[in-house]
């Protein structure tokens, strides 16, 4: 699916336990047209609540609800799909004032669209997990709602973001678990600060050494200590 759809891309993923609650997930919806390679392409990058065998559970749980929301419910828009995923996470686990789902993001990639500098857009929802674009050396950090989805204290509607991007733009979308490894000389955490730092000093790089310099730099900051979550980091060139 990701390489039929999404050439130009890597994907850094190293679950705490043989199981992970961080997850990615993609489909396609074909275009009503019928022409071959045109219609929506939609990926994801989440963090489910906990790790291990519950992490797991949940992320199963969570990409068929995404699964659900596209295809039988045929909700297009990122926003609304992460409100009905909500939606159906409380009607399945929300009793007992559960707080379970996820954090994470979902782009939307039209492939259907012209490619001409203005047009290229991609939408999006984020929740508490913010998307970051390298552009020509500089960063743009990117708009997210701080709100898990799931139940939670605030239960307003996810945004659609629309993302205008320009061709070589880097896009990455992350969890928390690099920025939250403990490690280093003094024991802290790695923080998210010097984790874009890393990203912009390797986006000039192959995709390929991209991945494997964050995979060295991760299990040089971590050391002899324990991994504390899992990690799942995707990297796309526009």
């Amino acid at each position: 699916m990701l390489l039929e759809n999404l050439v130009n891309h890597f994907i850094l993923f190293k679950p705490k336990d043989i199981v992970s609650g961080d997850f990615t997930w993609a489909t396609f919806v074909p275009s009503p047209s019928g022409r071959v390679g045109e219609g929506l392409f939609y990926i994801a990058c989440c963090d489910s609540t906990g790790h291990g065998v519950p992490g797991a559970f949940m992320s199963l749980l969570n990409m068929g609800f995404l699964s659900e929301a596209i295809k039988e419910r045929n909700i297009l828009k990122p926003g609304e799909i992460f409100n009905y995923v909500r939606d159906r996470l409380i009607e399945t686990i929300g009793k007992d004032e559960q707080q379970d789902g996820f954090d994470g993001i979902i782009i939307c990639i039209d492939m259907s669209m012209p490619v001409r500098a203005e047009s290229r857009t991609i939408t999006y929802a984020a929740a508490n997990n913010s998307p970051l674009i390298i552009r020509n050396k500089e960063q743009i950090q990117l708009s997210c709602n701080k709100m898990p989805v799931g139940k939670g204290i605030k239960t307003d509607s996810f945004e659609t973001f629309t993302l205008h991007y320009q061709k070589n733009d880097s896009l990455y979308l992350f969890t928390d678990g690099y920025p939250d490894q403990f490690g280093g000389p003094k024991g802290k955490k790695f923080k998210y600060k010097p984790l874009e730092e890393l990203l912009l000093k390797n986006e000039p790089l192959s995709l390929e050494v991209q991945k494997e310099k964050l995979n060295t730099t991760f299990e040089d900051w971590k050391g002899n200590l324990e991994q504390v979550d899992d990690v799942c980091i995707i990297g796309i060139k526009l």
